[in-house]
């Protein structure tokens, strides 16, 4: 395997999606939050500082884009007030929907009766095959435009690139955690776990490109006065706030370049992992193929393949060859330019090898098939970014 100077341990890789509940708000009954999606790394990389910005500016688009949106379902009547709405933002970033019937699409709006309210963040979209949502909408819960006008605003704010707001590591916000846990899990079912990650994630000062904490933001879940122990409360929030305009004009500035500019590299295209037995090797060689885009500051990018028994459980590694945070895992790393498309195992079938030798997986008498999942992360300094996680491939072979 290829290394670096980095320490790099990888505990887990995971889409974060924990649906959105009910809760009543003053008169008005609204779904309480949104499940905005995002691959979570649970990583350790040596004197890193944890926690990623309000808005995630690895996860941005390139300035002035035209995003191409697609509706998979609801009304004409529908779409057209969810197109309406989601402009708002056109006229302070500079970036541009376009909605479009046919053909390939950035963002993929699914409208229906269930499932909650969520998005993908930014350009991790991008991973989403064409045919799967990349938006949600649950339209049982937009029972006054105010409630339809700021969901749409606030999911398609997640679709730019935009966190939540009440992350802010200067909010000063003190919880009641207690009853925080308490409340939602009486009400919604939502574990300790889903409560630490969805209200009380703290992001690194760096991110919040130089915005002070906005309680008016869209992007603001609303707070209780019995979740905090000073009954500091925040209502549902309608519109974009002047704070909410200040963030995306520095985002997506309509003169002169970004300032905070970030490696922002993502995976498309997808095909799928090819698993060959390598005899002459005395392993398994496997082909991953996939597009990778890159702009913004060159960046190290790690390829990982993981491997599980047949049952998906993790095969443990105790020795440092082949292992990544305790896993079978194999990966090659490498530094890329930017303002390239990269086709891996395209053009050329088997240019990049992800390669591990038959003595690292155990062999188990009637149990021949495992698995592999392929991950993709970026490291930028001390920030490791996760990128795409494929589903797993099951493969067979027999140690000759």
């Amino acid at each position: 395997m290829k290394t670096t100077k980095y320490a790099l341990v990888i505990l887990l890789f995971s889409s974060i999606s924990y649906g959105a509940m009910s809760q009543k708000a003053k008169d008005e009954k609204q779904k309480y939050g949104c499940s905005a999606e995002q691959p979570k790394a649970k990583v350790f990389i040596e004197d890193t500082t944890p926690g990623r910005g309000l808005a995630d500016n690895y996860y941005l688009w390139d300035n002035g884009k035209t995003l191409y949106v697609k509706f998979l379902s609801g009304s004409k009547q529908m779409q057209q007030k969810v197109k309406t709405i989601a402009k708002e933002w056109e006229k302070y970033a500079n970036i541009k929907f376009e909605f479009v019937e046919v053909g390939a699409s950035h963002i993929r709006v699914n409208l229906d009766d269930k499932g909650g309210h969520n998005s993908v963040i930014g350009t991790l979209a991008v991973s989403v095959p064409q045919d799967e949502k990349t938006v949600n909408f649950d339209t049982t819960d937009f029972k006054s435009y105010a409630a339809m006008y700021r969901t749409v605003l606030h999911e398609f704010g997640h679709a730019i690139g935009l966190l939540h707001e009440h992350y802010s590591p200067v909010s000063g916000i003190r919880w009641n955690k207690q009853a925080v846990y308490d409340d939602l899990k009486k009400t919604q079912g939502w574990t300790k776990e889903m409560v630490d990650v969805n209200l009380f994630t703290e992001y690194n000062l760096t991110y919040t490109n130089g915005t002070k904490y906005d309680p008016k933001s869209i992007m603001h879940y609303p707070i209780f006065p019995r979740w905090t122990t000073d009954g500091y409360s925040v209502n549902w929030n309608n519109q974009l706030s002047q704070g909410d305009i200040t963030l995306v004009e520095t985002l997506y500035p309509k003169s002169g370049k970004r300032l905070n500019e970030a490696p922002r590299f993502s995976v498309s295209d997808f095909a799928g992992i090819t698993v060959n037995n390598n005899a002459n090797k005395q392993g398994i060689s496997i082909y991953p193929s996939f597009n990778i885009n890159t702009s913004g500051r060159p960046a190290r990018v790690y390829f990982i393949a993981s491997f599980y028994d047949e049952d998906g459980n993790p095969i443990r590694k105790e020795t440092q060859s082949y292992n990544v945070a305790g896993v079978a895992s194999t990966y090659v790393t490498y530094v890329l330019e930017v303002d390239k498309t990269i086709p891996v195992n395209k053009v050329r079938k088997n240019d990049v090898e992800l390669f591990i030798p038959y003595s690292e997986l155990p062999v188990i008498k009637g149990k021949n098939n495992f698995q592999v999942m392929f991950t993709v992360f970026l490291l930028d300094d001390k920030e490791l970014k996760p990128l795409y996680q494929s589903k797993r491939k099951v493969f067979n072979f027999i140690k000759s």
